[in-house]
């Protein structure tokens, strides 16, 4: 048996290079900022990265993540908020950060055809809070008085990356069958 040259692991599969690449580059089109409302305070902690990009693998929900570093000297709660709950949902979604401390943050995209929103659709956001914690035992106890800040992500999606994901999986499939 011969066995071919480009048969290795599946990360040298050029249509999986390829998403991968678009994943980092990210989309093509020019990505805004949603300004705070006039009574919003600034965000005071670290958010990476700036903007928040849904990718897709496969069939399965979009997804995107971002991190939360405390650069304040205090613990400080956060919670995280979409503009359409049935849509967005963010893990965790509320906590705790101690100083110089990160949390991680995936925002998952439910649709039920698990296709990225058309471009024409309304733009969504998930809304992140902080709040000076001290010695707060629970989230609501912490938020009963003023945010101390507040970012507004848009949802961006990163549309070319299903369509990868689908001719991969058809390629998979291919494969499978020379297997048999």
């Amino acid at each position: 048996m011969v066995q071919e040259e480009n048969d290795t692991l599946q990360d040298d599969d050029p249509a999986t290079l390829a998403a991968i690449a678009a994943a980092a580059a990210g989309p093509k089109k020019k990505m805004t900022k949603i300004t705070n409302g006039k009574n919003e305070p600034a965000f005071g902690l670290k958010l990476t990265p700036e903007h928040l990009v849904f990718k897709y693998i496969s069939y399965n929900p979009g997804f995107a993540s971002f991190t939360i570093t405390n650069t304040k000297p205090d613990r400080q709660a956060f919670k995280v908020k979409s503009s359409d709950n049935n849509m967005y949902r963010a893990k965790p979604s509320v906590g705790f950060i101690t100083p110089g401390d990160q949390v991680h943050i995936r925002i998952i995209y439910f649709n039920t055809n698990q296709v990225p929103p058309q471009p024409n659709e309304v733009k969504k956001h998930v809304a992140v809070y902080h709040v000076s914690a001290g010695n707060a035992k629970t989230y609501k106890e912490a938020f009963a008085k003023k945010v101390d800040g507040v970012h507004h992500y848009f949802c961006n999606h990163a549309a070319d990356m299903f369509g990868a994901a689908a001719d991969e999986n058809s390629q998979d499939g291919e494969k499978k069958d020379e297997n048999k």
